[in-house]
């Protein structure tokens, strides 16, 4: 099949803009790890700990660790402050935040070292 320049330049930058569109950036965010701000305040959240554990409870399972025998919870970070353990989302209201972000266990260890066996939520006052 023989492709004329013209179809050949068209069908390059549908590619592109295909690829721009599901890439995501660095926009606004959203995904199965994500809860924006607009999602806390449609569903009338007070805190961000109702609405993650309404959203997405399996952020706050803590799950069995084998390999040790203590047992850790999930670590909470507001604007990159670590503040502790789920029960710090309590104390944060919806309306001072943009977005809450979790990461699982190896993004979290990757990100910020050892004791994050169980994850991470981050939470930002920050628009990206």
């Amino acid at each position: 099949m023989r492709f004329r320049p013209v179809r050949l330049v068209a069908l390059t930058l549908l590619l592109l803009a295909a690829a721009c569109a599901t890439t995501g950036g660095r926009g606004a965010r959203t995904g199965r790890d994500v809860i924006t701000r607009q999602q806390m305040l449609d569903n009338h959240f007070i805190t961000v700990y109702d609405a993650v554990s309404a959203l997405h409870s399996n952020w706050l399972n803590v799950r069995p660790n084998t390999l040790t025998s203590t047992q850790e919870d999930v670590v909470v970070y507001y604007d990159a402050t670590r503040l502790g353990g789920p029960d710090e989302l309590k104390n944060i209201r919806v309306t001072d935040v943009q977005y809450v972000e979790h990461l699982d266990a190896v993004a979290a260890q990757q990100r910020y070292g050892v004791g994050h066996s169980q994850g991470a939520i981050l939470v930002s006052s920050h628009t990206r």
